[in-house]
């Protein structure tokens, strides 16, 4: 007895990714027609946002390399906000630049070529703010803002 091939089809839009396996006729008609990835799409964007996130783990025990690798964020900001939402959540407190060049370095990140630029833009999107001084030092503040981007695995809502 001859078994028939088998066709895989992978398809990534818009961040869903789709998996079909069958036979060529049956990839062939899901080619043939695609209105039926319409409908997908539609129905995930009505899904609530939170089915969309990214794991954040809720331990208190959880360290900054283990959160900040399932997060993986890929720019300096948000990198900075990774470590502002850690200090906030994990440690009850803001953070300074000192901390930033800390977990920069714990983490072997490539160094923001500005620092104080990049916590500039990030306090002009409104993501964090200024909360005074600490043993001299300017200390910052994740806000509501900040912390639901995070939350969103760097998602823009």
């Amino acid at each position: 007895m001859n078994a028939q091939p088998t066709y895989k089809l992978r398809i990534n839009m818009k961040g869903v990714e789709i998996d079909l396996e069958g036979d060529k006729e049956f990839i062939e008609s899901k080619l043939s027609n695609l209105d039926w990835i319409d409908a997908i799409l539609q129905k995930i964007g009505s899904l609530p946002q939170a089915v969309q996130h990214k794991y954040i783990p809720v331990s208190k025990e959880v360290s900054f390399t283990e959160f900040s690798s399932n997060l993986n964020p890929q720019t300096h900001l948000q990198r900075i906000l990774t470590i502002a939402y850690y200090l906030y959540k994990y440690e009850g407190r803001d953070f300074t630049y000192d901390d930033l060049e800390t977990y920069y370095e714990q983490r072997r990140w490539p160094r923001s070529a500005n620092p104080r630029q990049a916590v500039s833009d990030l306090i002009q999107e409104g993501y964090i703010e200024e909360s005074g001084k600490t043993n001299g030092k300017k200390t910052f503040r994740i806000l509501e803002k900040g912390i639901k981007y995070v939350e969103s695995g760097f998602r823009e809502e």
